[in-house]
């Protein structure tokens, strides 16, 4: 016997007049809303007066779905770059994945009588669960304004920090940071300033040493030129003949004069100077040209690498606006507590199937419900008893109708055997009948042989 469908009640009343239990079954958009919240029709019949309660849970699921489907959407826009008309059944699904989850968890409520929170507990639990995930993206979309200005004025200040850093790692002068945050920052932009000066102090400190060198040299030949000359001009004094002209000595003094020039190669010193001179001359020009265009080169690679970074800045996503969202709580404790209390208002939204349920007393339906699944229980009860019984006694009369068959092949085995034993019995028989009868057969042939052989002459007279 089935409980599935509520038996019609027949009554005395006047044709065409229904019945006042069971109702007439409802029709229109309260129905499907109950089918949602896993409500049975036929059942609900008897108490009709809980159409409406169990039609606005039904529609309290399906918001619950709807939320879920935007909130996803919302997500998706944040992270997938496309048309979200593309990304909409991707929602849709999630939204029907919601609505069947928490259609099951307050369907599996219905018939709940007695202690309650063992069975809401854990299911407000999942609800509050998923409810922090679906009101975390719906949170960020009531906060976007605000949360987007804060996004592009963070990521200002990281590109401002970004410049100010790569300056002071590479600064225009060209000198290396020893700082090790600059590890990593630092600019390859050719040849710094700082060579082009290291070349200049280079040749200076070159063209000190050669020209204290040379001067030297021409302080040394100075004298050997003017001891000649005092000789040759007959200038007396110690060491010369104090004769005028171009004698011997002055002859000598000026080949050592004019040897000390050649052994010394001041010439080719002093041309040596002159070449670094200008030199000198030329790295102090490419010092000034070096320092601006360094600096032009590390402007333009700084303004490069921002650049990079800027571009890297892609479309706001759902990271960028969490974070943003922790900035402005912690810059102000009047956006935490209005973010708490839309998080907590939404995850509430989400619980509501459930906190609906649990807020509500036991229904009629619910003993109704209950009252079924006992009668179901006892039916199914005493159907399997009664399948049992059937069982059993189909196995008994197959134990019987073996049993039987086992006593008949027995029977016929054991006729069988006496009638094997009956054959082998006439056998033996009707051998030693044979045998018998050649015995005694054989015993007459002997006995007939003796009276014949005594009955016949014998000797020569019986020849006669």
């Amino acid at each position: 016997m089935s409980t599935d469908t509520a038996p019609a009640i027949e009554t005395m009343d006047e044709p065409g007049v229904l019945p006042y239990r069971p109702a007439k079954p409802a029709r229109g958009v309260g129905r499907h809303l109950r089918r949602v919240a896993g409500v049975k029709e036929d059942l609900l019949d008897w108490v009709p007066e809980e159409r409406a309660r169990y039609a606005r849970l039904g529609a309290i699921v399906l918001n619950t779905g709807l939320m879920a489907a935007l909130s996803l959407q919302t997500a998706l826009d944040k992270v997938v770059d496309t048309n979200w008309l593309l990304l909409l059944p991707i929602a849709l699904v999630w939204g029907f994945v919601i609505v069947s989850f928490d259609g099951w968890l307050i369907a599996s409520t219905h018939g709940v009588l007695g202690t309650r929170a063992r069975v809401f507990l854990p299911r407000l639990a999942i609800s509050i669960l998923m409810g922090a995930v679906i009101a975390e993206p719906m949170l960020l979309w009531v906060f976007q304004p605000a949360i987007h200005r804060n996004v592009m004025d963070h990521r200002q200040e990281e590109l401002k920090a970004y410049e100010s850093l790569l300056r002071t790692c590479n600064p225009e002068s060209g000198a290396t940071n020893p700082d090790a945050v600059c590890a990593g920052h630092r600019l390859i932009v050719g040849a710094t300033p700082a060579a082009v000066q290291a070349q200049l102090a280079n040749a200076i400190q070159q063209r000190d040493a050669d020209q204290a060198k040379v001067d030297q040299i021409s302080a040394e030949l100075g004298k050997k030129q003017n001891t000649a000359r005092l000789e040759c001009n007959g200038t007396p004094g110690a060491g010369r003949t104090g004769r005028v002209g171009e004698g011997p000595n002055c002859e000598r003094n000026r080949a050592e004069a004019d040897e000390f020039r050649r052994d010394s190669r001041l010439g080719q010193r002093q041309a040596d100077l002159v070449t670094l001179n200008r030199k000198i001359t030329e790295l102090t020009a490419q010092t000034k040209s070096a320092a601006q265009g360094y600096a032009e080169a590390v402007s333009a690679a700084v303004t490069e690498e921002v650049a990079e970074m800027r571009g890297n800045q892609r479309k706001i996503g759902i990271l960028d606006e969490l974070a943003a969202l922790g900035r402005l709580a912690d810059q102000s404790s009047h956006v935490l507590v209005a973010q708490w209390l839309v998080r907590l208002l939404l995850i509430a939204i989400d619980c509501l199937p459930v906190l609906t349920k649990i807020m509500s007393s036991t229904t009629t339906y619910d003993l109704l419900v209950s009252r079924q699944l006992e009668t179901s229980k006892r039916l199914h009860d005493k159907g399997i008893g009664v399948a049992e019984r059937g069982d059993l006694a189909t196995d008994e009369l197959r134990m019987q109708r073996t049993e039987r068959e086992l006593r008949a092949k027995l029977e016929q085995l054991h006729e069988a055997d006496r009638d094997g034993r009956v054959r082998r019995e006439s056998d033996l028989d009707a051998q030693i009948n044979s045998l018998a009868e050649e015995l005694m057969h054989g015993s007459d042939s002997r006995d007939a042989e003796r009276r014949h052989q005594a009955g016949s002459p014998s000797g020569p007279g019986a020849l006669r």
